[in-house]
Formats: structure tokens, sequence, C-alpha cells
């Protein structure tokens, strides 16, 4: 918004305002349009882009110029400024400018004001602007490393915050600090309709503060899960004993310590149940001081079968499966999501975008009418034209507000609690004729009751309790929420990962499993405008022994990473105008390479800050060969249909002789292009990688017998035999 609404008086600063107007007048009494004259000290600098925050003795407020300074001397901290110019708002934000007409330096090196000392609760308008400081901080992601146009969670006397760091702060990279912190920053606000969004902007790691003589300087490592335990690991900078509080809740109760003093911290945990959260504390006491990291929830392993699925709407190209044909659903895919909907014995919790499809809306009614409680979380700015047809007695909750896509996930649990019939069905597709049938979108199926244990957190934070019925006061969207759910699972032997946007800094986790490529990365995705995530892939593509290729189908506004991965040597094309919109958001990470750590990485979630830092979105990352040649036989189908024309594609063909092969198997492009390839055995393993340039020679006298796969970088296959 763009009224302040209470004033608020900084006593502690004594320099004089000058100009027609002080800051307070401005906010007040203006409106946008409105042309005012200014005088304040500068309080922040490039840290935060080109906006320059200034604060006198009654109130702060923004200056921006455009892009850049160009026509003015740059403002820098402790600079008194007087400048005039329009008033305007920008998502909440009350600045004054682009329109600005005269900027003024008087004088340099002055003192910042002091920062006025407030609880979490009261960031809002009545501080936009000014500097504010908060005491008793905690990160929710402490350990992680920050990065570029991201959100941050944090807590403070059991209240949220939210920091946002821009791509020039010189935070991006560093680590977030654990422990107690008091951080001082900026009030700020963005917010797409000027309704709350407010946050606070720190300007570097000065700006965070701590007293401890202890602190925690490791992210807490658990791994070694299995059905009844798990391993905690942690170091301090200097040494304390080892305590784990942990519990059912966060209020814990519980605890397991050890006296000896050291800076490597090791427990287990022992004595669990299968497919059961536990949220745990570690803390480590140094004399009087004691280091706390934040509450966190970790599941244990499940007795479930661990099957995982996958289904493509549109189709595949079987010809490169190594393990298990992929299979393509087409208009059968809602048939197909109704009969797991439809199999639900007791509970069924749904969170989806839209929905109109008739097929699955009586697939939910028939559940109901079997006695099954089923809860829905919508987008309530959508059409969802399905709910006319849905039965009445089922509870519907809807994110009311506009902020980006809102309420983006597409998400299904078929009875969480029950060990063998549980179903986590996500990906990308709507529940609407348009993503079922003509959009060409991924369904994903897990039976793991540990994963559908961690999306009914998620999903009952956004219904505002674990009953039958929302608490629409107690209910979380967007900002709002923490990063209070599991992250690790196993789906079987199949290590996952689950995140959740905005809390779980879904776009870092993005670039981390981008920047395990060792050999091969495929991306299909419908918006791409993260500038952090299309470095990654440059970077990847810029390794010799790696390349990087992908179709993109939102490609024409400027900030689409199309023209600048095409810039940089990326194999990237366009799907925009190809009948059938590419609804994907997917990435596969060495889908032919089973030495490496075949990924994919697959959900609701676009590369695009909307997605990473206002929409409720979930991704998952599953490690696993015969799940990504899936995948991949649904990439290569696109990518050969739609990612080169047929123009581009020219005549370009390869054969393969003599095929069966005893010893030398000769290769014959036709063209001399050089090209990379990978030869894969039946079991998905890749053999033989090289480069083929015109007729080339592969000695094949150590392969097994068996059938084996050449897959040259632009997608096309060739199988042949070795005797």
């Amino acid at each position: 918004m763009s009224k302040i609404l209470l004033p608020f008086f900084l006593s502690t600063m004594t320099f004089c305002v000058f100009g027609q107007n002080d800051i307070l007048d401005a906010r007040l009494n203006y409106s946008d349009g409105d042309e005012v004259t200014i005088t304040g000290i500068v309080t922040s600098s490039g840290e935060l882009g080109s906006v320059r925050y200034i604060q006198d003795a009654t109130a702060g407020i923004a200056i921006y110029p455009g892009n850049d300074w160009t026509g003015f001397d740059t403002p820098e901290p402790g600079d008194e400024v007087t400048v005039t110019g329009e008033l305007s708002t920008f998502n909440g934000l009350l600045e004054v400018g682009p329109d600005i007409s005269s900027l003024a330096i008087n004088s340099s090196g002055n003192p910042l004001p002091e920062p006025q000392l407030i609880d979490v609760t009261e960031i809002g308008e009545d501080v936009e602007g000014e500097l504010v400081k908060i005491e008793g901080c905690q990160f929710d992601v402490a350990g992680e490393v920050f990065g570029e146009d991201n959100t941050y969670g944090f807590q403070s006397n059991g209240n949220s915050g939210v920091i946002y760091v821009r791509t020039t702060n010189p935070l991006v990279g560093e680590n977030i600090p654990w422990g107690e912190l008091t951080i001082t920053a900026i009030g700020s606000q963005f917010s797409f309709d000027g309704e709350g969004g407010y946050q606070i902007l720190p300007r570097g790691l000065d700006d965070f503060s701590g007293s401890s003589s202890i602190n925690i300087a490791s992210v807490v490592n658990v791994d070694n899960y299995t059905t009844t335990s798990f391993d905690v690991q942690w170091f301090t900078d200097v040494e304390g004993d080892t305590k784990i509080e942990y519990g059912l809740t966060s209020a814990l109760g519980e605890e397991i310590t050890v006296d000896e003093l050291v800076v490597d911290h090791s427990l287990s945990m022992t004595n669990l149940d299968p497919a059961t959260v536990y949220y745990l504390r570690v803390t480590s006491t140094n004399g009087v001081d004691t280091a706390y990291s934040q509450i966190r929830p970790y599941v244990t392993r499940s007795l479930s079968s661990g099957t995982i699925r996958a289904y493509f709407t549109g189709s595949v190209d079987n010809s490169v499966a190594t393990i298990e044909q992929a299979s393509s659903l087409g208009t059968a895919t809602n048939d197909t999501i109704a009969a797991y909907i439809a199999g639900a014995q007791s509970t069924l919790d749904i969170a989806m975008y839209n929905i109109n499809d008739q097929t699955i809306v009586n697939a939910i009614n028939e559940a109901y009418d079997n006695g099954v409680e089923i809860r829905y979380i919508a987008q309530g700015t959508n059409a969802n034209i399905g709910f006319g047809q849905m039965n009445d007695g089922i509870p519907i909750h809807e994110r009311e507000d506009d902020q980006g896509s809102g309420m983006h996930n597409k998400f299904v649990i078929v009875d969480a609690d029950d060990t063998d019939n549980c179903w986590l069905l996500t990906g990308s597709t709507n529940f609407t004729t348009e993503g079922l049938v003509n959009d060409f979108n991924n369904v994903i199926l897990f039976q793991e009751q540990s994963l559908c244990a961690g999306f009914k957190l998620e999903f009952e934070e956004m219904w505002g309790s674990d009953t039958n019925e929302p608490d629409p006061d107690n209910s979380k969207f967007g900002v709002e929420k923490s990063y209070d759910t599991p992250s690790q699972y196993y789906a079987a032997d199949i290590a996952v990962e689950a995140y959740f946007s905005p809390s779980d800094l879904v776009n870092s986790q993005i670039i981390s499993t981008i920047s395990t490529t060792n050999d091969e990365l495929d991306f299909a995705l419908l918006a791409f405008t993260r500038d952090d995530i299309g470095d990654a892939i440059v970077e990847v593509n810029d390794d010799f022994f790696a390349s990087a290729r992908g179709i993109i189908e939102q490609t024409g506004s400027e900030s689409s990473q199309f023209n600048f991965l095409d810039a940089n040597g990326v194999d990237v094309y366009s799907h925009a105008g190809i009948g059938g919109q590419l609804h994907h958001k997917y990435c596969l990470v060495d889908p032919n390479n089973t030495s490496s750590d075949p990924i994919v990485l697959t959900g609701s979630h676009n590369w695009s800050s909307s997605a990473n830092n206002f929409n409720d979105e979930n991704i998952v990352v599953v490690h696993d060969a015969r799940v990504a040649n899936l995948y991949y036989q649904e990439f290569i189908k696109r990518w050969n249909e739609f990612g080169v024309s047929v123009e581009e594609r020219g005549e370009f063909d390869l054969e393969l002789y003599p095929n069966p092969v005893s010893e030398e198997l000769t290769l014959v492009p036709s063209s001399t292009e050089l090209m990379k390839y990978n030869i894969i055995s039946i079991d998905g393993k890749i053999v033989e990688q090289g480069a083929v340039q015109g007729w080339t020679t592969i000695d094949c006298s150590d392969f097994n017998s068996g059938v084996y796969t050449l897959i040259l970088e632009t997608g096309l296959a060739k199988k042949f035999v070795k005797q």
C-alpha cells in the first residue's frame, strides 16, 4: 500500500530536514503522480539495485531513477540528498521516481539514522523505507547459501519474517548464518496487488550480528535412514556438548545428551517408528552460551513398496528405452488419475491449481460417496469449473490473493496413513481439459508412505488444521509458510527429495541439482526466467565433458532465458507456436549415465521468480536411472518432433555396420559435423563415450554380447547387436 497508516518519529535523529515536504508528509498527503521535494540521508547502495532508500527524522522512502543513475550523481550511504520527482507505487512500495526532475547531494559522510528496534510482527507500512533492527532471529535454512533474487524466511519470538536478497547483494554466495541473530535492514514491500508482502532488506553480512561464544558452523546433516533410525551430525565453531531435542511435534519433549566437549557432533536416533515424522533441534553448550539449530522435521523410511510410476500426456519414443518403456496415456490420462482417486479407502487430500475435468470430478465424488474423508485446496481466483459438479459436502479451501499464480501446486495424497494403499501423485498437469488432453504434461506417482507424510504436512500448513475442516485463521500460503517439511525420503532404495515454494529455496535446489551434471542435462519447460538457473546451465554446457540442451515454451518475453542460453552456446529450441503447449517443468541430469547419478526433477514449479518467491509450488527430485530414462523417452520425442525443425535437422542420419558386430563398428554420418555420442547397454550403463566426425570406427571387441543403443547429442538413437 502506498499510504502509511500511523506516523512514526525517530527521536534519535538530529539532522535538519530541507525542502517543501518532509518524508512523512509526502507519504501521508500526496498520491501517485504528485510531485514532491524531500531531503534525507541515503541508507542503501547498489546492493539493492539502482533504488536508494532515504530517511529523515519522520519516515523513510525509496527513490528510483529507473535502471541506473544516468544524468545524476549516484547517491551513496551517508549522503544527504534533496530529490524532486513524482510519487509512484511499484508492487506496493511507495517511491519517488522513476520520473525524477532533480537530485542534489548536499553533503556526504553523514552518520546513518539509528535503526529502530521493532518486533518481527511490526514489519509493515509504518516502517517502510526505514532502517529497522530485529533481535532473536533464526533463519529457516541456516547453513545453506544465499542465492540471487531470493526470499528467506526467519523466525523471531515465535513469529515469521522474510528478507529479500537481490542479485547485486554481496550476500549472494555467502552461507546463511546459524544461531540467534540481530538483523539490521530496511523495511520494504513487494506485493502484486499492493496488499501485504512486507519484507526487510539487509545490505550485507554486516547487517547480521550475534553475541554467542559458540555457534553451529555447518548444516545439520541427517543420513543413514532406516525404518527405525537415522544419524545426525553437525559442527560447531568451538567445543561444546552434544544434545538433540526431539519429539512427534515441534514442541519436542525428549532429549539425548553427550557431555563430552567436541566440535564434531554425532548422534544416532534409534527405536523410532517407520514412516514417522520426528521434529528435532540440535544444541551445543559451552559455558553460559548455547548454540541452537532451527527445529526441523525428518521422516524415517516406510514399509511401503516404494513403487514409482510415470505417465505422459504426449507421445514418447520407446526406441531409447533401456530398462522399461515409458507410457503415453494421451486422452486416457484423466482415467488413470481418476482410478487412483477412486481407489482411496480412507482419506484424500488434493491441492490442485485448477479443475474442470468431469471424469476426475466423478472419481472424487465416488470416493466421497464411499466414505472417504476428502480435503481440497485450490487457487480461488481460477474458474475451477469442476467445483460446480462436486459434492457439496466436500470441504474446499481456496487461496484468495493473486500473488503470482497463487496456489499453483498439483498434488494428490491418497490414504496417507495406509502403508500399502498410500499414493502420492504429482507432476505438471492441472485437472483441466487443456492440461490432460492438449498440453504436454507428466504425472509421477509414488507408493511411499513417508513421502505422503511430508506432503501431508505441507497440505495441512495451507489447510490450517489437521482436521477435516480448514482453519482460515491459521492457514498459511506463500511467504507466510515456513520450511517445516522433510526434504529427504526413500522410495524403497531410491533417494527422493521434495521441496516446496516459497519456503524451501526451490530455485537453489534446482541449481544444486543441475550442478551435479557430469555428462548430459536435458530440460523441458513452460517458463524459464531465472538468471541464476540460466547461469548454472551455461556453466554445465561450458564443461568440455558435459552438454546441455532443452526446449522452452514461453520464449517471447524479455525476461525469458531463451536468448541468453542460445547466445551462450546452449542447444535450446522454442516450442512457441507449435500445437499443444509444452507445460512441463522438468530436467534430467545424466539420464544415460548410470555410473553418475541419473536424476529427474519435476513438479509444478516453473523456473521463475514468482514460482520461487510467491507461489505455493512443489518439486520432487528422483535419483533413479529407470525413472530418468522414462522421462528421457518423452524428452527425445519432444526434441525430435518439436525441438529441432525439419529444416534444421535436414537429412542428417547415421548408418552403423556391420550390425550385428563382432569387433569393429563403423559409423557413417550424413554430415561431417562433430557430434558427441554415448553407447548405452541394455541395463542403462554407458559403456563408451566419444565423438563422430565423418567415418568413425569403434572397437566393440570387449563389449559383452547383447543389444546396445548409440545416442548422439542431437537425440538420434540407433540400436546394434554385439555378437
